[in-house]
């Protein structure tokens, strides 16, 4: 009312009163929100690492958070909308750490502390002692020319090392099928049962070849069936279709019109084995191209060649007067990636060399270029390789869990998907990238098929060769 003068209590009051009701408007939206805090530090001495990346993900926010720890090691994640977090702490040098199921809950601070342990300093153990080979004769800087007109037998035109590989493990009537490395582009009817290679012993064959020709479909099907909560047959899963589905970054060393790119780190699947990956890119248009990586058999005692199963139900027909081989042309700027397990034995500067066989543009003549393979590029642990060196491991590995290999059974859905996970940011947020995981956690909470034991009924040991059969 006019005139009337409000007493300095009933301010007091009338202001307790607006902040009590502006305190219960604002009481929902407060609490439905938390905070994770904590301190990072070193394992080994408890001292607090600054730097640390610590990145929190949830289907209840729209964009993982990230953040870096201070000098004293310490992080906070304030403002959380409530749930399930994912929580992961990565710094070089630091094996990474990864925490699940942290539940963030309303008006609450959370404490979640992590020691990361730090990655042993690289003495790789074959070092240097006698170098691989000496140089080949007549090639320089890597490439060497073959002289060889088209005309003729074809036998002349190629060195024996780009015939096909037939691997003759078994012995007529063991009832074991021959394995020979190939592929082609599969057809929806293309259901065959093929099996998986076999590891095989360098005293035995120490030379693999693998087919450039590779297509996205096989893993383009899996994605459809898993999309509809559904596994894919076995047979229609090609490992190799997997890992060529996610493009590699652009390096290596040059080899002729070619960029090779060759990276190894310790199994996670196969005691004893280090997964490799070589993959070739072509700088130019090329007409007819051909590979084979030769291990060292003083470096090398096993190796796998994993995918690139042979599609057909017979060996192919040998080459002949009057067989040409299946030219697979490759276009400027194309990649193919194959893995191999190696099981290393000896010290050596380098473990194989990776021999290509080309033919470019309407010259009648083959070239061919070679790259030695040197131990270096073998990390000492996975954490150390690069992140397309361990995308396309798990790719493999997602693929080969798929089609129920033997060499995958100590890897289960669970390690898989923790495997996705270490790949790390940004890679994991990359939209195909984020598919996989999605992917590998679908088929995980589908497969029920029990496991495949060995003819003995006893556990698969890591050198042993599975059985063929289907």
């Amino acid at each position: 009312m006019p005139g009337v003068r409000v007493k300095p209590s009933m301010k007091s009051a009338l202001l307790r009163s607006l902040c009590g009701v502006l305190l219960c408007l604002a009481s929902p939206a407060w609490a439905q929100v938390g905070e994770v805090t904590g301190v990072v530090s070193e394992a080994k001495d408890a001292r607090p690492l600054a730097g640390v990346k610590v990145h929190a993900s949830s289907p209840a926010l729209p964009t993982p958070r990230t953040m870096t720890t201070d000098e004293r090691g310490q992080y906070r994640l304030a403002s959380l909308p409530v749930g399930l977090y994912t929580l992961r702490f990565e710094k070089e040098s630091f094996q990474p750490v990864t925490r699940e199921g942290v539940r963030v809950e309303a008006g609450r601070t959370l404490s979640v502390a992590v020691a990361l342990q730090a990655l042993p300093v690289s003495h790789h153990p074959f070092a240097s002692l006698t170098p691989f080979a000496p140089p080949l004769r007549l090639e320089s800087d890597g490439v060497a020319w073959m002289a060889v007109p088209h005309a003729g037998d074809i036998r002349d035109r190629a060195p024996p090392w780009a015939l096909p590989q037939v691997s003759l493990l078994a012995t007529e009537g063991s009832g074991e099928r021959r394995y020979v490395p190939g592929s082609k582009f599969l057809r929806d009817s293309d259901l065959r049962g093929h099996g998986v290679n076999p590891t095989i012993d360098t005293e035995e064959e120490n030379a693999s070849t693998y087919p450039l020709r590779v297509s996205a479909a096989s893993y383009a099907l899996t994605r459809g069936h898993l999309e509809r909560d559904s596994l894919p047959a076995e047979e229609a899963v090609r490992v190799e279709d997997f890992v060529n589905s996610f493009s590699p970054r652009e390096g290596g060393e040059d080899a002729g019109p070619f960029i090779v790119d060759v990276e190894g780190f310790p199994s996670p699947s196969r005691k004893g084995y280090h997964v490799v990956r070589v993959t070739l890119r072509t700088r130019a248009a090329l007409s007819d191209v051909g590979v084979q990586l030769e291990f060292d058999r003083r470096a090398v005692a096993r190796y796998r060649l994993v995918g690139y199963e042979n599609p057909s139900a017979t060996p192919p027909e040998p080459l002949g007067d009057d067989v040409t081989p299946d030219p697979v042309p490759l276009a400027a700027g194309a990649s193919v990636t194959a893995i191999y397990e190696v099981k290393l034995i000896a010290p050596a500067i380098a473990f194989g060399v990776l021999r290509i066989l080309y033919e470019e543009g309407e010259n009648t003549m083959w070239r061919r270029a070679h790259k030695l393979l040197p131990s270096s590029v073998l990390r000492s642990s996975m954490a150390r390789a690069s992140p397309d060196t361990r995308l396309a491991y798990v790719a493999a590995a997602f693929a080969e869990k798929l089609r129920g290999s033997p060499w995958t059974r100590s890897l289960d859905w669970a390690r898989l998907h923790a495997l996705w996970q270490d790949l790390g940011e940004p890679l994991v947020s990359r939209p195909d990238v984020a598919n996989l995981g999605a992917l590998i956690k679908k088929a995980g909470s589908l497969d029920t098929r029990k496991e495949r034991l060995g003819a003995d009924g006893a556990s698969l040991d890591p050198d042993l060769l599975p059985s063929s059969g289907r």
